[in-house]
């Protein structure tokens, strides 16, 4: 009998993380790659303008990972690019 319990509690128990879990995860930062956009930077690579986007990866509201991505914009001319990447 008090097993019987004791595995309906875990049960619900469970299923209202679950329930918790799908409702709030669309509005917080629970899972996945969440974009900064104070964080980027642009400069100039073979004469190309690239952004650089700040990322950071959550899981359970923890950061588990941060970094950046690049993204290739337009050629530009050498004299307007003041800013060279590494």
């Amino acid at each position: 009998m008090i097993l019987k319990l004791k595995s309906q509690l875990l049960l619900i128990t469970t299923a209202s993380v679950f329930v918790l879990a799908s409702f709030t995860a669309p509005y917080t930062k629970m899972f996945g790659k969440t974009y900064k956009k104070g964080q980027d930077f642009f400069c100039c690579k073979n004469n190309q303008l690239v952004i650089h986007h700040y990322y950071t990866v959550h899981f359970l509201w923890l950061e588990v990972s941060n970094g950046y991505t690049e993204e290739t914009v337009g050629k530009i001319k050498p004299e307007e690019c003041n800013i060279s990447c590494d």
